[in-house]
């Protein structure tokens, strides 16, 4: 193995921090950074049976991996609707100049140049319009004479409705208009308004987006996207660490009644004992995916105070999202999916929300802030949960779980994070009580603490959280909508019955 061989392995390993990549495929890469022969001889037999499973079972899997995307769903920005606006624009900055160019993929940029258009076109520069119905327009019966008949009704927007189609919001009158913009023909002053107010839209859900896949970041993998590669390829035994553990947070939730895979295994737990006792360690690295306190013992307060402050931007960041998508009509002892529920932005937002909290009282408790969390104290955010879940936990004779219960008799945790509420941690030990939980050991008034260690293992193929074997046969059965909820057609159910003969033959 040559010398830049460790170093390009490396380089790949922090590349993948911000991928979704698989346990088998990070372990495949471990076997070339030369650390066999640091494991014991159980560590060393796991690492190659997971990495095995990143190689194909058989000369027909034709290389197919796995048919996941190891890939994080991201917004690809405004590029096109930018340029709309600003060729609809460009006769309208003619006489004041047209302001610099904005990064499309940017919400915050794209508003300022939305901004300044707006107020170029004496526009208000206030919240724009919902870019989409979020209500059923429902319908409308007409009678002519005899002869009745029903039709959906028309949605606000369109000519003649002040329902908030963006074209009729407040636009200049033709002398205002000839004043401050000489030489633009009403054309193509009305042509600029409706392109900038939908940019306005646009950028919106672009802000919104940006927000969701945060916590989705945050949630699956913590801070690991700020690791900087030139502090992660300084101890290779602490690459090997994150890189794995971070694979190990991605990994994707199956369908079950019971709890998920926790993401620390056995191999985990040794390169994490590899990484702390390699002279190069980097614990500010490993605390960044990490803040067992073991590893926050290594960490200076000066670096202890700064990823408090992280983990608290994230924290206020994750309660802004959840304010937003909070449902002030749902009952909060009934954390169940209903019809219109975007239950995914939700829970990202949840999951990061929690795990943004572990993490602060992680910190405060290894900094002695113990007086900031007895004055306030947040809780946690219940998931919600798809109602087939729901319904297999009822009929197995289980229930909703204790902290959804304990959630509902408290202050909603993005309150008191924005300091708009107040939870002070002797209220939430009271209601823990209350419910028969000790707050101290379930993670409610002190970091949570997982001592169990699971088995490692390859990620599966999951359809809709549904095992199944064949990376081709799920790829398969997730075009064709199965396990989806989505009743599939005659054509589908004899294909699919045609693969599962065709299997148990084979």
């Amino acid at each position: 193995m040559t010398a830049e061989q460790p170093l390009d392995v490396l380089r790949l390993l922090h590349a993948g921090l911000r991928q979704r990549r698989t346990p088998q495929d990070v372990a495949a890469e471990l076997l070339r950074l030369d650390i066999l022969t640091s494991l014991d001889a159980a560590g060393a037999r796991q690492l190659h049976a997971v990495a095995r499973a990143a190689r194909p079972a058989s000369p027909f899997d034709c290389g197919v991996g796995t048919s996941m995307s190891t890939r994080w769903r991201r917004h690809p920005g405004l590029a096109r609707a930018h340029q709309a606006a600003a060729t609809a624009m460009a006769p309208v900055w003619l006489a004041a100049g047209a302001p610099s160019e904005p990064d499309a993929s940017d919400p915050a940029s794209l508003g300022r140049w939305v901004t300044a258009a707006l107020l170029r076109l004496g526009l208000p520069s206030d919240e724009p319009c919902p870019a989409r119905r979020t209500k059923p327009t429902g319908t409308v019966t007409l009678t002519y004479g005899s002869f009745s008949y029903t039709r959906r009704r028309t949605p606000n927007g369109r000519r003649g409705d002040t329902g908030g189609h963006a074209d009729i919001r407040a636009r200049l009158e033709a002398p205002a208009r000839r004043e401050r913009l000489a030489g633009v023909s009403v054309r193509a002053y009305r042509k600029a308004v409706r392109a900038v107010a939908h940019l306005q839209q646009r950028t919106a859900v672009l802000a919104r987006e940006r927000d969701r896949e945060a916590a989705v970041a945050f949630g699956k993998s913590r801070l690991a996207h700020l690791i900087d590669e030139a502090d992660f390829i300084e101890c290779r035994f602490t690459a090997a660490f994150v890189a794995y553990f971070v694979a190990r947070l991605g990994l994707r939730t199956q369908f079950t009644n019971g709890q998920q895979a926790r993401p620390m295994d056995t191999l985990a737990e040794q390169l994490l004992r590899l990484a702390l006792a390699s002279p190069s360690c980097r614990p500010e690295v490993l605390a960044a995916v990490t803040v067992r306190r073991r590893v926050l013992d290594r960490l200076t307060d000066t670096q202890c105070g700064h990823l408090l402050g992280l983990y608290y931007e994230q924290l206020a960041a994750c309660a802004r999202v959840l304010r937003a998508a909070d449902d002030p009509h749902r009952d909060p002892t009934h954390m169940v999916v209903r019809r219109g529920d975007d239950s995914s932005s939700w829970n990202a937002a949840s999951r990061a929300f929690n795990q943004a909290r572990t993490g602060w009282l992680a910190l405060t408790d290894a900094l002695g802030y113990d007086d900031v969390v007895e004055a306030a104290c947040p809780g946690k955010v219940p998931a919600l949960v798809a109602s087939d879940v729901a319904h297999w936990h009822t009929v197995s004779g289980g229930d909703q779980h204790t902290d959804v219960l304990i959630a509902a008799d408290l202050p909603v945790p993005w309150d008191v994070v924005l300091g708009d509420d107040d939870c002070p941690a002797d209220l939430v030990r009271q209601v823990c009580r209350q419910h028969g939980v000790e707050p101290e050991t379930t993670g409610w008034t002190s970091p949570y603490r997982q001592d169990h260690l699971e088995r490692p293992a390859p990620a599966p193929d999951l359809v809709h959280g549904v095992q199944v074997s064949s990376p081709l046969l799920a790829g398969l059965l997730r075009d064709l909508g199965v396990f989806s909820g989505q009743a599939p057609s005659a054509a589908q159910v004899r294909m699919v019955d045609t693969l599962i003969t065709a299997a148990d033959r084979g």
